[in-house]
């Protein structure tokens, strides 16, 4: 961080998560890929298992040495998008892949197959996932993006047996709370930063579908304590990530035992405390 902290020079951020693909589509897709018959997410007893969530953010890059470390200590690997093969290029096998995205571009995400790998897709991604996915060990889940009118229809085709995963405009968040539904109390997360290292790099790998988006200097503080005060650099989505993600904190944080690595945002927040302001600064 280059600068003080000037409060004078602050206005809260507020952001609203907006759907990335028309809600029409999402619900016919919801319609169509329910009628496949595919086991639901579901929740389950807790158990003792440590889930390794590794999703896209730069820092992946300085933490793949713990990554692997956590691995080898008997950590199931649960991926998020293009994660998943960023993980499989370095001989890093996933037990899970979870993809929330409706977009057809992100059947990418599941194209390379893993034995034993269970893909957990949610039912507004593209239907073509589902095909590529036929034969593997695949679940489905609900995040009902589009509100009430989309539950009623899973609630009307599952006999109202629908667990819908909440909180979060991101997969990342959501698949934390869809882990916590399916046992694991303990989560060590890698890859989610929520923010932008570098200049423009978003990801550790090439993403171009979020190249050149607009990117906002955001600070982190404690109340009462500007004296630790940070910087980031977050696209609109990133913004509204770490909000998702102190919202799940202060919603679910006593269910959970998570550990973030590296220094982005997200870790930040949760090292810090989830008590937090999220604020951009004006003009800057």
């Amino acid at each position: 961080m280059n600068e003080a902290f000037d409060p004078a020079k602050m206005e809260e951020l507020t952001l609203d998560g907006k759907l990335n693909t028309d809600e029409e589509l999402i619900r016919a897709q919801v319609a169509e890929n329910i009628r496949r018959g595919l086991p639901q997410v579901r929740p389950y007893r807790p158990n003792e298992h440590t889930a390794i969530l590794v999703a896209g953010g730069p820092s992946l890059d300085a933490t793949e040495h713990e990554l692997v470390e956590a691995y080898w200590r008997g950590g199931k690997i649960v991926t998020v998008n293009g994660a998943y093969d960023w993980c499989i290029s370095r001989n890093i096998r996933p037990s899970m892949q979870v993809v929330l995205d409706a977009r057809e571009f992100c059947t990418r995400f599941v194209k390379t197959p893993v034995e034993n790998c269970q893909y957990l897709l949610a039912s507004q991604v593209h239907p073509q996932a589902f095909e590529i996915c036929r034969g593997r060990q695949v679940t489905i889940w609900h995040c009902v993006s589009t509100g009430d009118d989309e539950f009623e229809m899973l609630k009307k085709f599952y006999f109202g047996r629908v667990h819908p995963v909440d909180i979060g405009t991101t997969v990342a968040i959501r698949a934390i709370s869809m882990l916590r539904m399916l046992g694991f109390l303990r989560i060590e997360i890698f890859g989610l930063d929520s923010c932008v290292f570098d200049v423009g790099r978003h990801h550790a790998y090439d993403q171009a579908e979020n190249d050149g988006e607009q990117v906002v200097p955001v600070w982190l503080r404690i109340k009462g304590r500007d004296d630790l005060a940070q910087r980031f650099h977050c696209t609109n989505w990133q913004c509204k990530q770490g909000q998702d993600f102190m919202q799940l904190i202060k919603e679910r944080g006593d269910l959970l035992q998570l550990k973030v690595h590296g220094d982005g945002l997200i870790a930040t927040i949760l090292r810090l405390g989830a008590e937090m302001e999220v604020e951009t600064t004006i003009g800057d």
